[in-house]
């Protein structure tokens, strides 16, 4: 409405001047002009000098911590800025939940600022250094809108479920396929003894002890030399498009950094592999220590993979170390896919398939007869869904 007065008042006054003329006529509507070029130099003044910057703590961040970002506004220049909003996007993008814009006045050489405490709901690389100025005059006449940046990135981890046990039950129930530290000992090495347990292996008892003390003591073995674990995770992007909230992804993730974390926890030797694009990414660790870059690996991780499966894998299948671990985490349970274990299985590996859904979302193909095949290769199979509990589930 007021725009409408304002552009009236305009014509009106043009008219006058190009039909009537005279000084009243030329004075007012120069006046006119003049009052409209006064506010716009000084909000595009104002636009020049003012500046921000987004500040974030520089500890490591996990989902589910409380984060204090702090936003600071500066005018810079010799001018009152009357009216100033400020909003961005950053609450949205980690907690899905946009704030409230926020409006105040700015003197002359001063600062806002203002902290947002954040719950963090997912694990992603933020880059954070971007808020929206949006500036007036006092009347309104004019807005103009400035991005103001600052190199601020945030890393948000996931957090690994703790295993105590890593058991995969293939879906035939041939067997229980228990893959935990037992797995991997090596029967000449002794590491320690201890009282027996309930659920300690027959196999595992000293019997010499035993009968000297009149209990039974249990053997522990270290790691075998050759212990390895290779984990490749499925992220080509045809098997996510669905995936329009990136839960799959996210679930795919969790499972991941969970049993990467177990084998870590047991001093085996682990490999992460995955696609960035045509790049690839490779992680290794053989401790608890190094599970830091599997962490910033796997907050990074996107459903951006070029190649298929087995595209991916065909590079790979050849220079894989005889006796080891090949655990395949995937949306996608196809004849290609299947193919690949049973490829993997002839050449003396222990391939082993999480298969992961989102019913809710018709994602994820698990092929009935793949999976049968697969189990009379006694290759275990575990499926999970979004809702699953990945603890409950993998020690299930």
């Amino acid at each position: 409405m007021r725009k409408n007065i304002v552009f009236m008042l305009f014509i009106i006054l043009l008219i006058s001047v190009l039909f009537i003329g005279g000084k009243m006529f030329y004075f007012l509507f120069y006046a006119y002009i003049f009052s409209f070029l006064i506010p716009l130099i000084h909000t595009f003044i104002i636009y020049k000098n003012i500046t921000g910057s987004v500040n974030i703590p520089s500890k490591s961040i996990y989902v589910g911590d409380k984060l204090v970002i702090s936003y600071t506004v500066r005018n810079l220049s010799k001018f009152t800025i009357p009216y100033i909003e400020i909003e961005n996007n950053i609450s949205k993008e980690l907690t899905g939940e946009a704030i409230p814009k926020i409006v105040t006045t700015l003197n002359s050489r001063d600062y806002f600022t203002y902290n947002e405490e954040l719950i963090l709901k997912r694990r992603g690389y933020y880059p954070l250094g971007e808020i929206h100025v949006i500036i007036k005059d006092i009347f309104g006449f004019f807005t103009i809108k400035k991005k103001v940046t600052s190199k601020t990135s945030l890393l948000v981890y996931p957090i690994p479920t703790e295993l105590n046990s890593f058991k995969i039950t293939s879906i035939e129930q041939i067997g229980d396929m228990i893959i935990d530290n037992k797995a991997f000992e090596d029967k000449s090495r002794i590491s320690s003894l201890r009282e027996f347990r309930e659920g300690d292996s027959v196999k595992a008892i000293h019997w010499k002890l035993s009968a000297k003390l009149d209990e039974l003591i249990i053997k522990e073995f270290d790691n075998s030399a050759d212990t390895n674990v290779i984990v490749f995770v499925d992220n080509y992007y045809e098997l996510y498009k669905k995936d329009l909230n990136r839960r799959l992804e996210d679930k795919i993730v969790d499972i991941s950094i969970s049993v990467i974390n177990y084998y870590l926890e047991h001093n085996i030797p682990v490999t992460f592999q995955a696609q960035d694009g045509e790049k690839t990414i490779e992680i290794n660790g053989s401790k608890k220590s190094d599970l830091k870059p599997f962490l910033e690996a796997l907050a990074k991780f996107e459903s951006n993979g070029t190649f298929n499966f087995e595209t991916f894998m065909k590079k790979r299948m050849n220079i894989i170390r005889k006796g080891s671990t090949v655990v395949i985490i995937t949306p996608n349970l196809d004849k290609s896919t299947g193919a690949q274990g049973l490829l993997l299985k002839s050449k003396n590996l222990n391939p082993l398939f999480i298969v992961v859904t989102y019913n809710e979302s018709s994602i994820g193909l698990i092929d009935a007869t793949v999976e049968k095949g697969l189990s009379r290769e006694a290759i275990p199979i575990y499926i999970l869904d979004y809702e699953t509990n990945i603890k409950a589930a993998l020690e299930a």
